[in-house]
């Protein structure tokens, strides 16, 4: 009697401290966040990434509870804000939002201190945005063919602004499939690299649709053509790339949130439900809509998958552009 009393209470006992340390797990999560969330971002201020971030992360604060701190780092592409994050602890209090980058920089530089894929814990797709081809104005171009004409003419003296490893992938597949040779002048973030087309430190530039809009309209810059193979409903009578002399060109950039590897899925969980319903607010998608952001958003799983895509296709473009790891 005392044997078997003794055994039921050591199992009830193994069975408690089971569902206690789960328990400590549950209310861990739930309590998250108990302090501010930092949000690096791998890119100079004004660019459409942190511009991105700045419009989400007040709702995404208020929707938490806590407040969200941006914290630019840029250079190298990214490379320095990912890194930071990487080290982070897994612990949902610090978080990434980042542009196609994530899934290009091991196709261009030679010493990436972790693993893409499995090094991150993808949280949500924020969304994809269509890109211009835009020049400064001083150059007497008007359409795509006139590029074409202008940079073979100019064999590698035309300069193109790069602010990321997207933007320098979208170029060098152009002077590829075009047959042209411009040179790159790299920045460390879309606003750098805006400033330096507008004041014609660089002629050429292939940007995000939101950043330079307000530009095209003050006629500080030339929009020449959209890269989608459709054209964007926020210059509906700009022609493509594809169709005005290089068929096929296609190219854009997307945004998204990532964490640490090792984050608890309820925390990941909670951020991507907490990311959409932010991106539901009316005045968040008025101002998402702004910048020409088409929305993805959708699961943790589904922003996994398409990084994984993204990173064998930019792989292959690197290739064949004949670009090699710096």
């Amino acid at each position: 009697m005392f044997k078997y009393q003794k055994g039921r209470l050591a199992t009830l006992s193994a069975g408690l401290l089971v569902l206690a340390g789960l328990s400590a797990g549950d209310l861990k999560a739930q309590a998250y966040p108990t302090k501010p969330v930092r949000m690096m971002i791998g890119f100079a201020p004004g660019g459409a990434t942190d511009v991105i971030a700045r419009i989400v992360s007040p709702k995404l604060g208020a929707f938490l509870g806590q407040q969200i701190i941006i914290e630019n780092r840029p250079g190298a592409d990214a490379l320095l804000a990912m890194e930071v994050v990487v080290k982070a602890p897994a612990d949902g209090y610090t978080v990434l939002m980042n542009s196609s980058s994530q899934a290009i920089n091991a196709s261009v530089y030679k010493r990436v201190p972790f693993d893409t894929l499995k090094d991150f814990a993808p949280v949500i797709n924020i969304g994809e945005i269509p890109s211009l081809l835009v020049v400064h104005p001083s150059l007497p171009v008007k359409t795509t063919r006139d590029i074409l004409q202008l940079a073979r003419a100019r064999k590698g003296e035309m300069l193109y602004a790069a602010s990321a490893s997207s933007t320098w992938l979208a170029t060098e597949m152009f002077n590829r499939m075009a047959n042209t040779q411009m040179t790159r002048v790299a920045y460390k973030g879309a606003g750098p690299a805006m400033i330096g087309l507008l004041s014609g430190e660089v002629q050429f530039m292939i940007t995000g649709i939101g950043p330079i809009f307000p530009h095209i309209q003050a006629n500080k810059v030339r929009a020449i053509a959209a890269t989608t193979l459709k054209r964007t409903p926020m210059l509906p009578n700009l022609p493509t790339v594809h169709e005005s002399g290089v068929p096929g060109y296609e190219s854009g950039v997307w945004y998204a949130m990532f964490a640490p590897a090792g984050v608890p899925r309820p925390i990941i969980d909670r951020l991507n439900a907490e990311t959409r319903r932010a991106m539901n607010e009316p005045e968040v998608k008025a101002n998402i809509a702004g910048q020409g952001i088409d929305t993805l958003l959708g699961t943790p799983e589904d922003l996994g998958k398409y990084v994984a895509v993204e990173y064998q296709k930019y792989a292959k473009v690197a290739q064949e552009a004949g670009i090699k790891p710096e």
